[in-house]
């Protein structure tokens, strides 16, 4: 049990890289945008950036809770995990 939850922390943690990772190219194509384009960008940046702390802080609870609340708290981080992937996905294929 223990190393299936250590597992599926670290991949989590992963996926949260990654989606940082995007996050930080939309930031770098903004910037090559003009003014007006940069604030449809922004937005977007912002939403996401919320949205990925979110889900970091679901992963923190989640590596913290004991053995008899993991399971309920999985949860919630798959469904922060589930929004914040729909986000990344559609500000990529718009951006």
């Amino acid at each position: 049990m223990l190393e299936n939850r250590k597992a599926y922390e670290s991949k989590l943690e992963a996926q949260l890289a990654q989606w940082e990772a995007d996050i930080d190219v939309l930031k770098a194509k903004a910037k090559r945008q003009s003014v007006d384009a940069m604030v449809g960008y922004d937005k977007t940046i912002d939403a996401l950036q919320r949205k990925h702390d979110e889900a970091r802080n679901h992963l923190l609870k989640l590596k913290e809770a004991g053995a008899d609340t993991w399971e309920s708290m999985k949860a919630g981080a798959e469904q922060a995990w589930l929004e914040l992937k729909a986000m990344v996905h559609s500000s990529s294929a718009k951006h």
